[in-house]
């Protein structure tokens, strides 16, 4: 669903336990790196650690979270649901 945004080159939701954080920046060489707004993750704690490993020049950012009430795929998907139920046709059905 990130991925999909146009300001998203590439979206990584979490690394494998056996990969070193830092190490797949070099997969990634990112711009950015956004966190979400309930990640527990220190922001200076990662610009340090950015820094140590030669990656000062990547922006680190918190996503801020919506105050809406669509704050959450379940909800969307809940939401397109409730729209298309019991009405013909459907967000798949073909004109």
């Amino acid at each position: 669903m990130v991925q999909g945004l146009k300001p998203v080159d590439t979206a990584i939701i979490g690394n494998p336990p056996t990969m070193p954080i830092y190490e797949i920046l070099e997969t990634v060489k990112p711009d950015i790196i956004a966190l979400g707004y309930d990640q527990k993750h220190s922001l200076d704690a990662i610009k340090n650690g950015l820094k140590e490993n030669g990656w000062e020049d990547v922006e680190v950012i918190r996503v801020e979270g919506l105050a809406d009430d669509l704050d959450g795929t379940r909800k969307i998907i809940a939401k397109i649901l409730r729209l298309w139920s019991g009405e013909t046709g459907g967000p798949y059905e073909e004109d």
